[in-house]
């Protein structure tokens, strides 16, 4: 037996960093996609409101999946976050963003 380098103990180090970040990603996707089914995102669920179609349906996955990549996409520009926080902030009674406007949510608690 010999013992390890400082470089190989480094090495690990990293790695053993890298995967508790990886095993965090993965571990939230899980959790999202769990929560996607029930109309909620993950903060949605902590907070205890969900998202139900402007029908007064079921959001279900499919509806919350393009609800979110509509977010993401607008958020991404810096214009679509200011558009959709002022869509939020109009006179409308539901308070519907972008995202819930093209989905055709509404977020209830």
């Amino acid at each position: 037996m010999e013992t390890a380098s400082p470089l190989r103990r480094l090495f690990a180090t990293i790695l053993d960093g890298i995967l508790f970040f990886l095993t965090l990603i993965i571990g939230y996707i899980i959790w999202w996609l769990i929560v996607l089914g029930r109309g909620q995102t993950s903060g949605k669920q902590l907070l205890g409101i969900y998202a139900i179609r402007r029908d007064g349906g079921r959001a279900g996955w499919g509806t919350m999946f393009v609800r979110e990549v509509v977010k993401a996409v607008a958020h991404s520009f810096v214009i679509g976050f200011f558009a959709d926080a002022i869509l939020l902030l109009m006179d409308d009674e539901d308070h519907r963003s972008l995202s819930d406007r093209v989905a055709g949510t509404i977020i209830m608690r």
